[in-house]
C-alpha cells in the first residue's frame, strides 16, 4: 500500500486487493464473520508483543534518529540516537546537533 501510495493509487491498489479474494475462491460470509470476531487476536498481537520485547521498545511513540555516520535502530545494529517518549523540541534540538556534529567531525578528518 506504501508504495502504490507514491503514485496516488492506494485506492487503485486498495480495490485490486479486495477483489482478490474473488480469484481464491474465498467465501465472502466466512470472511467477514473471521473479520467480526477475536478469533485471530492471538496471532495478530503475539508477534508485535515479542517484537517490542526483543527490541527492547517500551515506549510510544519511539523515535529513532540516523545520520550517514549511525544507520541503527532496533531493526538495524548501528547506534542512533533514540528517544522513548514524545520527548519535547529542545530534546530533539539536542540530537540533531549531536548527529549533525559526528558527521561534521567524519568529515573533518577526510
Amino acid at each position: 500500500m506504501l508504495w502504490a501510495r507514491q503514485f496516488g493509487r492506494t485506492e487503485d491498489y486498495m480495490a485490486a486487493l479486495s477483489r482478490r479474494h474473488f480469484e481464491a475462491g474465498l467465501d465472502v460470509e466466512a470472511c467477514a464473520a473471521m473479520l467480526s470476531s477475536d478469533r485471530l487476536v492471538r496471532d495478530v498481537w503475539r508477534p508485535y508483543g515479542t517484537t517490542i520485547h526483543d527490541k527492547g521498545i517500551h515506549s510510544i511513540p519511539l523515535f529513532i534518529f540516523n545520520s550517514q555516520l549511525t544507520d541503527g535502530g532496533p531493526f538495524r545494529s548501528g547506534s542512533p540516537e533514540e528517544e522513548h517518549g514524545s520527548g519535547n523540541k529542545e530534546r530533539f534540538l539536542e540530537i540533531f546537533e549531536r548527529l549533525l556534529a559526528g558527521v561534521e567531525r567524519a568529515k573533518s578528518k577526510v
